[in-house]
């Protein structure tokens, strides 16, 4: 109630004090922070829209009053519905299912690399909320939305929409400046489209493929819809519109059957199996691509799933070939992309054309490989020269004395004297001599040992299969250590990217050793924090993030070389914010 008096109260104040407000320019993207925002549903019976209309905005966003009522009468009635939805050219009549005044809702907001975070300041914290619903009776061949819009055609206000049709997005975040006609397809909302190319996903294709040439490793990534699954094989689902956790495994089962024997993939020649494969429901949305964890139940008819197909290598390979036998009735044309150290390279199959393939033309190429940690670990000692040498002459002074005690003996032992007492003067004077030494006794040593080892880690996490991983650690880890070290790089060094990666370290900064310390049975344990640059994608969408860490690490000398013999991290603390927008190509 007190938010309708707030409503009211406002209301009566921008009608009786209006304010011009046009939009002379919307742009391209950043609609996200938009200080209206309308959240479009299209429904098998209706028409659903959300509205976020700015306090400072709400004028604009009121209905025409009657000719005989005045410009403040029923305004909660006329609330939003200058909002005007068409189906087959007729209008339809809203209704008004709720209305409020509520904080704004938070949206996910672009990160752009070169002018930074959009900003969000003028908007009202608070907003009107109104949900209004346009019914129909048919389904409609076309339905045209209409924003706000003066005499002469121009926005009242600046709006950002999102549409969806029967739960399938489509359109990514964009603006609503002028009436859009929409062309539903009823049969399936995937193909439903927009007049107007730019109100548009980014990812158009319901069928897109995915490589990725690594140096321990090729994989496949496929993302497809249940419904095209069912084209390919009898799932044997009956009836159900909604699948429950028992089905969609036996789902995954099939698909990970269907996939390791089709789309068959050549590397250097070979034609291969894949290792592993695993399936994962998505959704598409306005974050891109995102991992369902673990839903209870999975709509039928919208269902979107993501298959990864693994095919471990030694090294990086210099001939991938990928020939495609699954389409579809309604995809003539699928996406591949194909990424490699050096970049993406977008591409397609048809098919007239199912062939697409890479060779490897990195021209500077050094395959990653662990390195002994061959750091001299030197002792300083302060010798005072002076003093010695002073010693040594004076001890020189009284043999001879001792030698000629039957002459002028008394002289030279004074001066022997003389001599050690000034020897005992310079002692202060020394000259650090450096010895090699089994041990770290300061930081400057360990944070060298330290760098290389750590640099070796990143490296040894490439490998994707147990005995490559298990070689790379033998280089600087000792025998004993190998099984306890592997476990914990894979626990405490895996890092899951939100595309649902697994993320490989490109770059280490900001080593420090916070401290050094002997153990008991010989050798050093350090403590000592870094920062790494981590990078990983899935279903060509490349995430960046800096992880912190802080480790402990045991280590001793053998044979002219350091060994890490324990390890235990102690925290991987990931920074939220991405360095760099990703993006599927």
């Amino acid at each position: 109630m007190a938010n309708l008096k707030r409503l009211i109260i406002l209301t009566v104040f921008l009608v009786s004090h209006p304010l011009i407000t046009r939009a002379d320019l919307l742009p391209a993207n950043g609609a996200e922070t938009a200080a209206n925002f309308a959240e479009i549903s299209v429904l098998k019976d209706r028409v659903r829209v959300a509205l976020e209309i700015d306090l400072g905005d709400v004028h604009g966003f009121l209905a025409k009053a009657p000719q005989d009522e005045g410009p403040a009468s029923n305004f909660s009635e006329r609330t939003g519905k200058a909002f005007e939805v068409l189906a087959d050219g007729a209008e339809l009549v809203p209704q008004t299912v709720q209305l409020e005044v509520r904080p704004r809702k938070p949206r996910v907001t672009a990160f752009k690399p070169s002018y930074g975070l959009t900003r969000q300041d003028g908007r009202s914290a608070q907003v009107v909320h109104v949900v209004l619903d346009y019914p129909f009776d048919h389904k409609p061949a076309e339905i045209t939305f209409k924003p706000p819009l003066t005499s002469d055609g121009i926005p009242t206000a600046a709006i950002g929409v999102i549409f969806d049709h029967l739960g399938v997005a489509v359109t990514d975040y964009r603006y609503l400046s002028r009436p859009e006609v929409f062309y539903p397809n009823w049969n399936d909302p995937w193909y439903s489209r927009f007049e107007n190319p730019n109100l548009t996903r980014h990812h158009k294709s319901a069928l897109m493929s995915f490589v990725s040439v690594e140096p321990r490793e090729v994989r496949h990534e496929v993302i497809f819809r249940l419904r095209d699954l069912e084209g390919w094989l009898d799932l044997k689902l009956g009836d159900e519109t909604l699948l429950d956790a028992n089905a969609m495994a036996k789902v995954k089962r099939q698909a990970i059957d269907l996939f390791s024997h089709s789309n068959p993939l050549t590397i250097d020649g070979s034609v291969v199996l894949p290792s592993s494969a695993k399936v994962e429901p998505l959704s598409v949305g306005v974050e891109g691509l995102k991992v369902l964890e673990n839903p209870s139940e999975t709509n039928r008819a919208t269902a979107i799933l993501g298959i990864v197909l693994s095919y471990p290598g030694d090294a990086l390979p210099n001939y991938v070939s990928l020939k495609w036998d699954l389409f579809t009735e309604e995809t003539y044309t699928i996406p591949v992309q194909i990424t490699d150290p050096a970049g993406a390279v977008p591409g397609q199959v048809t098919r007239e054309a199912p062939n697409i393939t890479w060779k490897n033309y990195i021209l500077k190429w050094s395959d990653p490989k662990t390195q002994p940690v061959t750091v001299a670990a030197m002792r300083s000692i302060s010798v005072p020269l002076m003093s010695f040498g002073l010693v040594f002459v004076a001890a020189f002074l009284a043999v001879f004395a001792w030698r000629n005690r039957s002459h002028h003996w008394q002289g030279w032992a004074a001066a022997a004297l003389l001599i050690c007492l000034a020897s005992g003067a310079l002692k202060t004077m020394t000259v650090e001599v450096t010895t090699p030494t089994k041990t770290l006794s300061d930081i400057a040593a360990a944070a060298q040992v330290t760098e290389v080892i750590v640099s070796n880690l990143a490296i040894a996490r490439l490998e994707t299969q147990g005995p490559q991983m298990s070689k790379a650690l033998r280089k600087f880890v000792m025998a004993k250590a190998l099984k306890d070290v592997e476990t914990e790089i894979r626990r405490g060094l895996s890092v899951t990217l939100p595309s649902g990666a697994m993320a490989q370290i490109k770059s280490i900064d900001g080593l420090v050793v916070e401290r050094i310390e002997p153990l008991v049975d010989g050798g050093n344990r350090i403590l000592a924090r870094w920062d790494a640059l981590v990078t990983g994608g899935h279903w060509g969408h490349m995430h960046r993030r800096t992880v912190s860490y802080r480790a402990l690490m045991d280590v001793e000398h053998d044979a002219d070389a350091w060994f890490l013999s324990g390890l235990t991290i102690l925290e991987a603390r990931i920074d939220p914010q991405p360095l760099s927008a990703g993006g599927n190509s």
